[in-house]
């Protein structure tokens, strides 16, 4: 019969687990930006990798992302319920939070506005092109609602309050180490103010996650639909 790892063993692999990751997701995207021809895929190709990464080291201690809260929810209605809540939390503290941060760290430099200028201008022909509308909505789905989330709250923060495990709130610890790793991740084009946003984006949704009994589908949903906005003003013009 095979005795149950170690306290101390759980810690390792965890560590083990996070600096892969991380090193996978920095490391690639760092070489994909230095491309001109799929810079701003950087972003999102470094995320299925790191998330294929994460598959296979869930599957290597025989787990999956079910565990992590991909479930079938015990109540759609609660987690219909919870996805609303979640969206009105995470848009109103991105909103206050780039407001915050912007006024406190000022304009961004020439060169960060000249990243955020290349990186953003591939949504420049969303505005009344429906089907790359759609193509981009297909995309935020699976970037933004599914990868991200599945990602830095469940994969990232399950590692971390392993890692943390035996101290004291190792939950809330893990909260704020997998909303700075989420914030980091948007660093590389909307600068120090974009990191704080996103990072108390990533910090709420952290929490809500707790809250939500660590169910991931009212934040994958919620995801979706906070990036099914913007994207939908950009196709109307209602937004630059």
């Amino acid at each position: 019969m095979t005795s149950a790892p170690s306290p101390s063993s759980n810690r390792r692999r965890a560590l083990l687990d996070i600096a892969l990751i991380i090193g996978v997701l920095l490391t690639l995207k760092s070489l994909l930006l230095r491309v001109d021809s799929i810079w701003s895929y950087a972003g999102p190709i470094s995320l299925l990798a790191s998330v294929a990464v994460a598959t296979w080291c869930l599957w290597r201690r025989r787990q999956n992302w079910a565990g992590l809260g991909l479930g079938r929810p015990k109540s759609i209605g609660w987690t219909l319920l919870w996805t609303v809540v979640a969206l009105i939390l995470t848009m109103g503290v991105g909103i206050l939070a780039d407001a915050l941060a912007t006024g406190l760290i000022g304009a961004p430099s020439e060169a960060v506005q000249a990243i955020d200028s290349r990186y953003q201008g591939r949504f420049a022909s969303v505005k009344g092109n429906l089907q790359v509308y759609l193509f981009w909505l297909a995309m935020a789905w699976i970037i933004g609602g599914f990868i991200e989330e599945m990602l830095f709250r469940g994969f990232l923060f399950a590692r971390f309050e392993e890692l943390f495990g035996g101290v004291p709130l190792a939950a809330i610890i893990a909260v704020i180490c997998q909303a700075m790793l989420f914030g980091h991740q948007h660093l590389y084009y909307q600068g120090v103010a974009g990191w704080i946003a996103t990072g108390a984006i990533g910090l709420v949704s952290g929490l809500l996650y707790l809250v939500f009994k660590r169910n991931l589908w009212p934040l994958v949903l919620s995801h979706g639909l906070s990036n099914t906005i913007g994207l939908t003003l950009l196709y109307l013009g209602l937004m630059g």
